[in-house]
């Protein structure tokens, strides 16, 4: 592998799965924000004697609440809920909606939307009716395009299935069509 396919593979993964900047910066957030309150606590507690009687009626207050099995139970749950969101964050890979292809000379990353525009464009010109009369979404392994045919104007579903598979393969990607005609056309 050459230095230009790492640096192309590299990029292309960083483009095509989603970060997880929101959530890191959510706990880091949280756990800055514990640790300055306990430095402050902990602070006061060495500078005001006072304080300790304070501090003393404030954790006897806790301490009545988490003698109530409820509550306790409810904490848990929500605690091992918060765990569960993290962790599964962390570990799934977030795919976002794009495609991604190299060769040893250049590094392609097409967005599943205008892959979608291009395949709603071939079928509307191979079946000769508006291009505004298809719609498409390109999903990861299929091709959904749906088609209001004019009325009187009986769609070919071959052609059109065989235009979506033309489309995708002309820029290298693959999918399974799927194609559906709606029972009612439109006036044209």
């Amino acid at each position: 592998m050459t230095k230009e396919q790492a640096v192309y593979r590299r990029v292309l993964r960083r483009e095509t799965h989603s970060p997880r900047t929101g959530a890191a910066v959510v706990v880091a957030t949280v756990l800055a924000v514990l640790l300055v309150a306990v430095v402050a606590l902990g602070v006061w507690w060495l500078v005001d004697p006072g304080s300790h009687d304070l501090v003393a009626d404030r954790l006897a207050s806790v301490t009545s609440f988490a003698e109530d099995d409820g509550a306790l139970t409810a904490v848990g749950v929500l605690a091992a809920v918060v765990a569960l969101v993290l962790i599964v964050l962390a570990v799934l890979p977030g795919r976002l909606p794009r495609r991604a292809r190299s060769t040893d000379r250049l590094a392609l990353l097409v967005d599943d939307g205008v892959l979608a525009d291009a395949v709603a464009d071939a079928v509307a010109l191979r079946c000769g009716i508006d291009a505004r009369q298809v719609s498409a979404t390109v999903g990861r392994r299929s091709a959904t395009v749906r088609v209001t045919p004019t009325s009187g104007v009986a769609v070919d579903h071959d052609a059109a299935t065989d235009s979506v598979a033309a489309a995708l393969s002309a820029v290298g990607f693959s999918a399974v069509p799927k194609l559906y005609v709606a029972r009612q056309g439109v006036v044209s």
